[in-house]
């Protein structure tokens, strides 16, 4: 009996004023409205500590400008200029998928880890990929970062870091060269993907994966070696796949996490006080990327596609459902394997559909209240 919920149709997408309207909280938190509302005490006295970053997406990128930028100036804030933040983008600093070798190496102090890129060091959280798990990036980030310490610690840590943050990113659709209308349309289809669950869906579709890091998406499709991306709305903005490709088809099935790893001896060289500090930034931090640069960067690049010609395909409920019974397969299969290797792959699951019940009814506004006013703990102990 298959582990997933039952079938559903992609959630209605908001259009860029009810996105921005729906984040309010989350652009105020970025704007640093709630300093004088959170505070943290700070005793250290030492001279400011720099807290390096490095990325991959060029510093004019969505995620970057409108999201990570202003985000360290509310650290330095909430640390009271304790914390200086040193930002290196465009994998100027390390290649896109070195992360967990410059935190090991003190190139980085917060970089990139995405468990996509690598299914083999990362196995349990690959389930966070699953189709039907979640309705929205927002809960998805939320249960996730709840669910770390039980289910994902071991794994990070095992290669010698320590997590930053969790962040789910938005749903996933097709951006192909040719229309996807149907069930049928994805056999043969050499569709651009990370490694893991995410191919997986892919192949119960009857497509061929070929796995990409970011970078190697843009070239990919433009050069023809891909039919399609599978990517969410604000990253094919970002790396330009919304300029190549000249048809979106919705479709939902799933969504990554992008974790960004801490340096161990970074996070171990901060005071008490810091600590504390940069564990609750980072939860807010976390929340606010995924609502602005998913929901609301996302709700703009859709607009800004449409603009450039891109047609929008929807699945109609009798294929949407039969694209969904395909996948159940990979969901079985990703259960199976890990409890057979010690894994609790179905605990997780259950635990999961538990904590997404709880949230019912919860907007992105109240659950980034949360993330600023009680945020989860215990993530870095």
């Amino acid at each position: 009996m298959s582990e997933l919920v039952e079938p559903r149709a992609p959630e209605s997408e908001p259009s860029f004023e009810e996105a921005q309207a729906q984040s309010s909280v989350a652009r105020g938190w970025l704007n640093g409205d709630f300093a004088d509302q959170v505070s943290y005490p700070v005793s250290y006295s030492g001279e400011p500590i720099t807290f390096v970053v490095t990325g991959h997406p060029p510093a004019t990128a969505t995620a970057v400008v409108d999201v990570f930028k202003p985000s360290f100036k509310v650290l330095e804030t909430m640390s009271r200029g304790k914390i200086k933040v040193e930002e290196h983008w465009g994998a100027s600093r390390h290649r896109d998928r070195d992360g967990v070798a410059a935190l090991n190496d003190g190139r980085s102090h917060f970089a990139p880890i995405y468990s996509g890129w690598d299914s083999k060091a990362y196995k349990l959280v690959q389930g966070l990929q699953l189709p039907g798990l979640f309705p929205n990036s927002e809960a998805a980030t939320l249960v996730s970062e709840q669910l770390y310490d039980k289910y994902f610690r071991a794994d990070v840590e095992r290669q010698g870091i320590l997590m930053g943050r969790m962040k789910a990113s938005g749903a996933y659709h097709i951006f192909s060269m040719a229309p996807v209308r149907s069930r049928d349309d994805f056999k043969g289809l050499r569709v651009g993907t990370t490694e893991g669950v995410e191919a997986d869906v892919m192949r119960a579709l009857g497509a061929t994966p070929v796995s990409l890091s970011s970078l190697e998406m843009n070239p990919a499709l433009s050069e023809g070696r891909i039919d399609a991306m599978h990517l969410a709305d604000g990253s094919a903005e970002v790396f330009g796949i919304g300029k190549v490709a000249r048809y979106r088809t919705a479709l939902s099935l799933v969504r990554q996490n992008l974790e960004f790893g801490m340096s161990k001896a970074a996070w171990t060289a901060l005071p008490p006080d810091l600590k504390t500090i940069v564990d609750a930034w980072l939860r807010a931090e976390a929340q606010a990327e995924t609502q602005v640069f998913y929901r609301v960067a996302g709700a703009r690049a859709r607009d800004r596609f449409k603009a450039g010609g891109m047609q929008f395909v929807e699945l109609n409920v009798a294929e949407f459902g039969k694209v969904f019974d395909a996948t159940r397969s990979v969901v079985d299969a990703f259960a199976a394997g890990e409890e057979a290797e010690g894994r609790p792959a179905r605990a997780m699951l259950r635990d999961i559909a538990d904590a997404v019940e709880e949230l019912h009814g919860k907007t992105p506004n109240d659950l980034m209240r949360d993330a600023i006013l009680n945020p989860v703990r215990g993530i870095n102990r």
